[in-house]
């Protein structure tokens, strides 16, 4: 999904009403597309004078999650992030520093033979690589 009205018919297909924290919180994941966001990410960036307190942040989250708008990650600092689901399988580079993600398409799965071998069947895999991107290198 790419744009707001596609994620609004998403919502509205599953029953869903289009409230104002909903459309607050999509803008802030839909302008921070290349960072993994926590809950209190999204609630401190939420304009001033929303009235939307720390649990609806949190609620919303969950649905836009069981919804499949939203995918999650722990960082290696234990949080829970989110961000945007995107069409295709692919993995991240995920900066420590700043919070940003690059994401890149998933092409080679060097595993399949050995998970072959062992009589394993994937239904699903991810990888997360962290570390630091060239621009909070640059700082350093």
């Amino acid at each position: 999904m790419e744009t707001k009205s596609e994620f609004y018919k998403l919502l509205r297909e599953k029953g869903l009403r289009i409230t104002a924290p909903k459309k607050i919180i999509l803008d802030i994941f839909l302008s921070n597309r290349d960072k993994m966001l926590s809950v209190n990410d999204v609630y401190g960036a939420l304009p001033e004078g929303s009235a939307i307190d720390h649990a609806t942040v949190y609620r919303n989250i969950q649905k836009f999650l069981s919804f499949g708008l939203l995918e999650s990650m722990i960082d290696d600092r234990g949080i829970n992030r989110y961000t945007l689901c995107e069409k295709g399988q692919h993995h991240y580079l995920i900066c420590t520093e700043c919070g940003r993600i690059i994401k890149f398409p998933c092409t080679d799965h060097y595993w399949c033979g050995f998970a072959q071998e062992k009589g394993f069947l994937e239904t699903n895999h991810r990888l997360e690589v962290y570390g630091k991107c060239a621009e909070c290198r640059k700082h350093v």
